[in-house]
């Protein structure tokens, strides 16, 4: 990406704090922070937190660069960098000596480059949410509980096998979205599982929803009825024509895999823009 104005800089970082915050790193600020020298504005930070301790992404305007600001910048700044795989930015972080860790390293992967692709800029059409969020958020309530590396995967697969439209068009280039079998088992597992009780479905009570033998499929499960009922609350509670409907859904499938104590953490964990 080469912006060269703050705004669409500042979105950049947005996005990738989503992605941070896969490995517990909160923004501090919804703010972009200016780096401003004697020549002027050159680039923007954001900085973020985990456990008592704080970071900072940086992203430096495209005119900006090669100018010897950033390495200038960063021998003053008492703050380690947070940087993501796509930024590409470690050998250059290791020249100059600066303190740095790279997270999100799932978004390196096959599987979450294909969804990427496939959701691109795309939002719900109710909230105008990004959908990518649906799997940004997802992934830190599975890093989080501590799910496998394949769980984590197959979760970043799920929309483009689930409803039967995604199927019929994901199978013919099905092979090149994973290079493990397991993981591919693994999404259409969740498909068959979270397609057995879906929100139209009656349900009598949280025994009647089926959970699948395989533990990894169960935390998929988790984390996406955690995550779209944050958005449900955020964005659909008391205005969605079914919204009693949903609510009675989510407190069912929440009951059944055993998260109901969980949910009002997550629903304050995934907001990290919260105002």
């Amino acid at each position: 990406m080469d912006a060269d104005d703050r705004a669409t800089a500042w979105q950049y970082l947005v996005e990738r704090a989503y992605q941070a915050a896969i490995d517990g790193w909160r923004p501090l600020s919804a703010e972009p922070e200016p780096l401003i020298d004697g020549g002027g504005e050159w680039g923007v930070r954001g900085r973020v937190q985990r456990d008592g301790r704080q970071a900072q992404s940086i992203y430096v305007y495209r005119s900006a660069r090669g100018g010897g600001r950033l390495p200038r910048y960063l021998a003053s700044s008492p703050l380690p960098v947070v940087t993501t795989p796509d930024c590409q930015i470690e050998e250059f972080l290791r020249h100059v000596g600066v303190p740095f860790e790279v997270v999100a390293t799932i978004t390196a992967t096959r599987e979450y480059a294909a969804i990427a692709q496939h959701y691109g800029d795309r939002r719900a059409e109710r909230s105008q949410v990004l959908l990518v969020h649906h799997i940004d958020e997802g992934l830190q309530v599975l890093q989080q509980r501590g799910a496998s590396v394949r769980a984590m995967k197959a979760f970043c697969l799920h929309p483009l096998v689930q409803e039967d439209a995604a199927l019929a068009a994901t199978f013919p280039r099905i092979a090149e979205l994973t290079d493990d079998p397991a993981v591919l088992a693994l999404a259409l597992e969740y498909r068959n599982i979270a397609n057995a009780t879906l929100s139209t479905r009656e349900i009598a009570g949280a025994a009647d929803i089926p959970l699948s033998p395989l533990a990894e499929v169960n935390e998929m499960l988790v984390a996406d009825k955690l995550q779209n009922w944050k958005d449900f609350v955020l964005h659909h509670r008391g205005t969605h024509p079914r919204s009693a409907a949903l609510d009675r859904y989510f407190a069912l499938w929440h009951e059944r895999l055993g998260v109901t104590s969980e949910r009002e953490r997550w629903f304050e964990a995934l907001q990290i823009y919260r105002a």
